[in-house]
């Protein structure tokens, strides 16, 4: 774990507590993910993955709070070695949109 410098609270001036974060490891693999209780599965890429969550790059633009059930290569030959985890949209990055992929952060939970 990884701690990341406390700040002050806009408003109140007091500073924030140190937030401890899992240690994020850069990782460029291809995932499929779908939406809760949709069938069909979207392609996209990992940037970085960390105990708790993932970034990864969509071609499909997700909303905050979605819900959605995560399936990634995690070693070896292609679609021999899978994980499928269940996630919840926390974050997503717009940089140049539409010219780009947008990137999604998801949080994972059970």
């Amino acid at each position: 774990m990884e701690r990341t410098p406390g700040e002050f609270s806009e408003g109140t001036g007091t500073a924030r507590e140190w937030i401890e974060r899992a240690e994020r490891r850069t990782l460029q693999i291809p995932l499929r993910y779908r939406i809760e209780g949709q069938e069909d599965w979207s392609k996209g890429e990992t940037v970085n993955l960390s105990q708790s969550g993932i970034l990864f790059s969509s071609e499909s633009l997700l909303e905050v709070d979605t819900k959605l059930e995560i399936t990634f290569q995690t070693s070896g030959v292609p679609l021999l070695s899978s994980s499928t985890r269940l996630a919840r949209v926390v974050r997503r990055i717009l940089s140049n949109w539409p010219e780009t992929r947008p990137a999604v952060g998801a949080r994972f939970h059970s």
